[in-house]
C-alpha cells in the first residue's frame, strides 16, 4: 500500500511539473505575440486639462499606416473628440493636441478621458493605456475644494 501512495505522490509531482511547464511556455508565447504585434507604444498623455489649455497626446507608430484614427474617448469608450480620421502617418512619433473641447464645440465634461488608435490598413483598435483628467474649475468666487 505504502508503494502504491508513493507512486501516486510521484505522478502527482511530475504532472504538477508538466502543467507548470505549459503555463509558462503559454505565458511566454503570448508576450512574444504581444510584444511582436505592438504597433502603437511610448503612449504619453498629459495628465490633466486646465480650461483654456491643451492636453499633449503622443505615441510611437511602430510601423506606418496610410488610414489612422486618433480619437479621445470617454469612460464609456464612446467617441469624445476625433483629433484626425483617416490620416497617413508614418512610423515614428507622433505627437497630437487637444484643447478639452468635443465634437459638437462644447466643454467635456469633468472626467477621465483616453486615446483611442484606430489602424485602417493594420485593422487595428488600439486602447493604450493612460487617462486624461479634465475637471471644471470652480465658478467665479468659489475657491477650489482642497484635497
Amino acid at each position: 500500500m505504502a508503494r502504491r501512495r508513493g507512486g501516486e505522490a510521484a505522478l502527482g509531482g511530475a504532472l504538477f511539473v508538466a502543467l507548470a511547464i505549459l503555463v509558462l511556455v503559454a505565458f511566454a508565447v503570448t508576450r512574444a505575440a504581444r510584444a511582436g504585434d505592438d504597433l502603437v507604444n511610448t503612449v504619453e498623455l498629459q495628465p490633466t486639462l486646465a480650461r483654456g489649455a491643451n492636453a499633449s497626446v503622443g505615441f510611437t507608430l511602430a510601423e506606418p499606416d496610410g488610414a489612422v484614427d486618433v480619437l479621445i474617448i470617454d469612460e464609456e469608450r464612446e467617441q469624445v473628440r476625433a483629433l484626425e480620421l483617416g490620416i497617413p502617418l508614418e512610423a515614428g512619433p507622433q505627437e497630437f493636441s487637444w484643447d478639452g473641447l468635443a465634437d459638437d464645440g462644447q466643454r467635456a465634461p469633468s472626467g477621465l478621458y483616453a486615446l483611442r488608435v484606430i489602424l485602417g490598413e493594420a485593422e487595428r483598435d488600439i486602447l493604450p493605456p493612460g487617462r486624461i483628467e479634465v475637471s471644471q474649475p470652480a465658478p467665479a468666487g468659489e475657491s477650489p475644494p482642497s484635497g
